[in-house]
């Protein structure tokens, strides 16, 4: 009885340059590969595997010959396949160069010196990759803001951070007259707003503290010699059920928030809370309802006023009363007596 071979073909498509890789590596380690076992293993048909072994060897010089006697296809002296061009589609290139340009944004920070002339090689090697210039004309624009006060002190801090030295330094608050000395076990570097913080253990007194870079007095930072055993901080723990940077000592709590339609589906796209699809209470053509477990502070109120009159506190009522104070001020700063 005759014996069928059937071969069965990867259903997802393999790129050509993977299949390059994949005919290379068996070649270079075997006497004689059979034509079914590669087209088995790059899931394609035989016309498909002449057309790459074809190509593989009019682009690449790669020494493929085909040996009756052997059975397969076979390297007839070695041969290094150093590189394959990488097939990437329209998609592939605007998502490089986005992200280029989003790497660009911190090029400039010395602990990243290494980091930055990657960086300048990924761009390069995507501009000329595609012989396309540089585009007079942006398709994406990143938000951008000059650096603020302090960005000069990220280097050391990270350093400070990585090697868990405690540090000391001058930090003045605005509302303060007088800088005073901080001795401070760095734990992290945040950002937000543009504003970069440090997030450490201040040791007298003991504490947990968020400090702006802006208001520490850049000439006095320095290292110190003292040895010290911070208390355990999980930092992504912390940070997640608030918005902002500051210390928090309460825990978090049910707030419902009610939005018009339009803003509804702005903050659906992008919410500036993350919540589940059982936390939205009403979703009809007249309002989006919705619950968050958060911490009730200072950031969520200023979220909530500037997103005016779209959005509604229903609960809890301290959270109403911040934010009905808040509104009072401002109002307050138009309106003029009349006497």
């Amino acid at each position: 009885m005759p014996v069928i071979s059937c071969y069965i073909f990867n259903p997802m498509p393999i790129r050509q340059s993977q299949r390059f890789q994949r005919i290379h590596e068996q070649l270079r380690r075997r006497t004689a590969v059979p034509t079914g076992e590669l087209m088995r293993l790059c899931g394609i048909a035989e016309r498909t595997l002449k057309d790459d072994i074809a190509h593989l060897r009019e682009r690449y010089g790669a020494p493929i010959r085909f040996n009756r006697r052997l059975g397969g296809y076979h390297y007839t002296r070695p041969f290094d396949l150093k590189t394959v061009e990488v097939e990437l589609t329209d998609q592939d290139i605007a998502a490089l160069r986005n992200a280029v340009a989003t790497l660009n944004q911190f090029r400039d920070l010395a602990v990243f010196a290494d980091f930055k002339g990657a960086v300048e090689k990924i761009e390069q090697a995507v501009r000329f990759r595609f012989s396309q210039p540089a585009p007079t004309q942006s398709f994406i624009i990143f938000e951008a803001a000059a650096p603020g006060q302090g960005h000069d002190l990220l280097d050391p801090l990270l350093v400070a951070c990585t090697s868990r030295q405690v540090i000391q330094f001058q930090y003045q608050k605005y509302e303060d007259a007088s800088a005073r000395l901080r001795t401070v076990y760095p734990h992290l570097l945040k950002e937000h707003r543009n504003r970069w913080y440090l997030i450490g253990y201040e040791l007298e007194p003991p504490q947990l503290r968020v400090f702006g870079l802006d208001r520490i007095l850049s000439s006095t930072l320095n290292t110190t010699s003292i040895q010290f055993d911070p208390p355990l901080f999980d930092a992504e723990a912390y940070f997640r059920p608030a918005l902002g940077v500051a210390v928090y000592d309460e825990p978090a709590e049910e707030v419902i928030l009610s939005f018009t339609p339009k803003q509804g589906r702005h903050f659906q796209a992008q919410p500036f809370y993350p919540f589940q699809k059982h936390d939205v209470l009403v979703d009809t053509p007249s309002e989006f309802r919705v619950r968050l477990s958060i911490i009730i502070n200072q950031e969520l109120v200023f979220e909530l006023a500037r997103l005016g009159s779209s959005v509604q506190v229903r609960y809890p009522q301290r959270l109403i009363d911040a934010l009905t104070e808040f509104h009072r001020r401002a109002h307050q700063q138009y309106t003029r007596e009349v006497g």
